[in-house]
């Protein structure tokens, strides 16, 4: 199955970079970059995190107790899932009391999938 830019897709994306433009010093709290490699894509993006990922956005369930009702999944294994999200910050794992609430606090995610030319990170922070 080939990915096709559909005019849904676009408008998506141009909605929030408009949004991004107009101001620019909000983009950090709404958006996310990573750079991972090959193996850390692969673990990361799995299937089931994506729904994860989707589910919490949707659903907004109140604990991870009723994510993993919701998925049908164990509640360890969905326990084991948000951490890796968390750790990459792609969700956020509140604790209130006994509970553990899910959050997705980001609207996009930056991926690049190729190095076109590697820099070092001052390099980049003294462009900017």
């Amino acid at each position: 199955m080939a990915y096709k830019m559909t005019d849904e897709r676009w408008n998506s994306v141009k909605h929030y970079l408009d949004r991004v433009f107009k101001n620019p010093g909000k983009y950090p709290d709404e958006g996310i970059l990573l750079s991972l490699s090959d193996d850390e894509i692969t673990r990361v993006f799995t299937k089931k995190r994506l729904e994860l990922v989707r589910l919490i956005q949707a659903k907004k369930p109140k604990n991870a107790t009723k994510l993993s009702e919701l998925t049908g999944r164990q509640l360890s294994a969905v326990l084991r899932d948000l951490k890796l999200l968390e750790k990459f910050r792609i969700i956020e794992l509140e604790k209130k009391g006994k509970n553990i609430l899910p959050k997705v606090t980001k609207e996009i995610l930056i991926l690049p999938l190729v190095n076109l030319k590697p820099k070092k990170l001052a390099e980049i922070k003294a462009i900017a």
